[in-house]
């Protein structure tokens, strides 16, 4: 069955490994003219299609990670308050994609390509892709939040604005004296305030070392905004553009990467400011609430973050996006004639499947004192 993905990122490369696995012609259209690089922080690792895969007999690059021992959280002084068990590994969006684009063929990853619209019928998908039309069995549209597929399918819905913002930023951990940042490593430290949650762990090193003193620090800063006018402020870039949802390193503006570590040095812990004040790149990602009014339409599907995103705090994105993918290889053999109606019925179940975890963003973000409260 040929099958034609849109967006190379996580999602479309879980979605292309396993269907590719099982037989299917998979090929994927990025609309990026290079490989995918610093999309991300850290990201869990992908336990649930790693192990689809080697039942299948492909084995995937393995995904290193580094653990947190320890749940830490600290008041403004620094002072520990609160000190748990938390045995959580945690990789790098550089690694887990860096992974997923080894096992996959060669090929099968067309950069500099975008699928632009498609039509359909009850035999295939005509795909636009640029200035090229191809007949497939499936669209995939694995394009983001913000997904122009899913607009297409869905003229009238759009995500939900959460109510907050998430600050991020990746550092390396050599830039630090060790005794600066003993109580950070191989923990989760978090700070609360009023309208706002500091998270930092570590991730392993660009390169995937996890020697000491060549990692890296993620750390996610979320602040609670309500303010339209501000909100755009932060989207707007240093070339004047107002982005939608988020602003990847290098594409934040000086003024507000500068008010950034201001806010960074006035309230936060100086164990947790200094990885803000060290971080050459911020980058900026707002939240929302989307769950696709369905996640199919005749012969073209949504996975990923097109068809639901889930908020950071569940440290499952990433996670979700490889069982939407695994489970849509389950519900489509490559010799399957009943197209449609495996789509559909795969849909009603997956989407039933991520509502309890659409659900568990707010209730966390709740606790936290972050967003606005959650409308059914």
């Amino acid at each position: 069955m040929k099958i034609v993905i849109a967006g190379g990122s996580i999602a479309g490369l879980t979605a292309a490994l396993t269907l590719d696995c099982i037989g299917h012609d998979v090929t994927i259209y990025e609309r990026s003219p290079v490989p995918l690089r610093g999309q991300g922080g850290g990201v869990a690792v992908l336990r649930r299609m790693m192990a689809f895969l080697e039942q299948h007999g492909r084995h995937c690059r393995h995904m290193i990670s580094v653990p947190t021992h320890r749940r830490r959280w600290i008041d403004r002084d620094g002072t520990l308050t609160r000190d748990e068990p938390e045995m959580l590994p945690f990789s790098s969006w550089d690694a887990v994609y860096r992974s997923l684009c080894e096992t996959l063929p060669a090929g099968r990853i067309r950069y500099g390509r975008t699928v632009t619209g498609f039509t359909q019928d009850a035999d295939g998908v005509d795909v636009q892709i640029d200035d090229e039309r191809l007949r497939a069995d499936v669209l995939l549209a694995a394009d983001g939040t913000g997904s122009r597929l899913r607009a297409r399918l869905f003229p009238d819905y759009a995500p939900s604005f959460a109510g907050y913002l998430a600050w991020r930023g990746i550092v390396d951990e050599a830039g630090f004296d060790v005794s600066a940042i003993a109580t950070l490593v191989e923990n989760m430290t978090l700070h609360k305030a009023p309208g706002e949650l500091f998270m930092a762990f570590l991730i392993p090193a660009l390169d995937g070392s996890l020697q000491s003193g060549k990692r890296r620090f993620n750390w996610l800063w979320y602040r609670n905004e309500v303010d339209p006018d501000a909100l755009r402020r932060h989207l707007t870039d240093r070339t004047g553009q107002v982005h939608h949802a988020s602003l990847h390193p290098g594409q934040l503006a000086d003024e507000a990467v500068a008010t950034l570590r201001s806010l960074a040095a006035e309230r936060l812990p100086a164990v947790l400011s200094q990885l803000v004040l060290a971080t050459r790149a911020p980058f900026l990602q707002v939240i929302f609430d989307a769950l696709s009014p369905d996640f199919v339409d005749g012969r073209v599907a949504l996975i990923g973050d097109a068809a639901c995103t889930v908020r950071p705090h569940t440290a499952s994105g990433t996670s979700k996006a490889a069982h939407d993918a695994v489970s849509l290889a389950e519900a489509l053999p490559a010799n399957a004639t009943d197209v449609a109606e495996r789509l559909a019925r795969w849909s009603a179940q997956r989407r039933t499947e991520v509502k309890s975890l659409l659900e568990k963003g707010p209730q966390l973000a709740a606790s936290f004192g972050l967003g606005t409260p959650h409308r059914r």
